[in-house]
């Protein structure tokens, strides 16, 4: 077995994991222009044997540090040392700082990252449900482009601009910042679907934060909408409140110095 770049031929073998590790969705290998995102900003490995890709990871440089995007393996592979070999590629020194991802619950999970040097934090729910309940927003919302959201999302929670990012969210989606009067509080993008994903919305401020999320629901004017955010969210009892579920979740895991906003809504794999 090897550990290289993952490279445009390796799309179909991505995929391939993918798929058996019941992953299809847009954000995850099965997308193409997701892994090209990754490959492009960011950095993308692959494990091979005989030519065929055992099992893939990577990591995102995000506002609050190195994001581990993806770390999956072929269950054929399983319990052969792949993920730990991909895992030591992507971070070979445990003790660097400024690094998180967000962990499934497979057993296997979080010990291979608590090795790494992240340690458990919030768990990061996956919730949907129905906009006809929640308050109606009392904030402006004002579409924007993939430069204009990028550079918002840096002033609000830090790092580098990320117009790629923004860029794959608007190919079929769209970008907006939150208003209160002239002060820009959160900047988010969505994505087409049934139901609608709110795919990140940074929001600091977590006195703020219900408030920007109300509001970017409703300008986003669908019957039902689904996004993921921190467990103690300050929106999330009355999201449950007004008929949302939780469906499912994953366990933070980050280096101690890394400081995620609870008031904000992330993606697992862009942040």
């Amino acid at each position: 077995m090897i550990v290289r770049a993952a490279e445009v031929g390796d799309l179909a073998g991505i995929r391939a994991v993918t798929f058996a590790t019941d992953q299809s969705e847009p954000g995850s290998g099965a997308d193409a222009a997701y892994v090209e995102l990754i490959r492009s900003t960011g950095t993308a490995l692959v494990a091979v044997q005989d030519d065929r890709v055992l099992g893939w990871a990577a990591t995102l440089p995000t506002p609050h540090g190195a994001l581990l995007t993806d770390l999956f393996v072929d269950p054929v592979a399983h319990a052969r040392g792949v993920g730990t070999a991909l895992l030591g590629a992507l971070w070979p020194t445990p003790s660097a700082r400024r690094r998180y991802t967000f962990s499934s619950k497979h057993p296997a999970a979080l010990p291979l990252y608590a090795r790494a040097g992240l340690v458990p934090s919030w768990p990061l729910l996956y919730v949907s449900g129905p906009t006809d309940r929640l308050p109606l927003g009392v904030l402006r919302v004002d579409r924007v482009d993939a430069g204009a959201a990028a550079a918002a999302e840096s002033r609000l929670a830090g790092g580098e601009p990320r117009p790629g990012v923004f860029a794959y969210y608007l190919s079929g989606g769209e970008a907006f910042v939150v208003r209160d009067r002239a002060r820009v509080i959160a900047v988010g993008a969505a994505q087409p679907g049934d139901p609608a994903v709110l795919a990140r919305l940074a929001c600091p401020d977590p006195g703020a934060a219900a408030g920007a999320l109300f509001a970017a629901v409703a300008a986003l004017g669908v019957d039902r909408v689904a996004f993921c955010l921190p467990g103690p969210h300050p929106a999330l009892r009355r999201l449950l409140a007004a008929g949302f579920r939780v469906d499912d979740f994953d366990v933070t895991m980050r280096t101690p110095d890394v400081a995620l906003p609870i008031g904000s809504v992330y993606s697992p794999g862009l942040g």
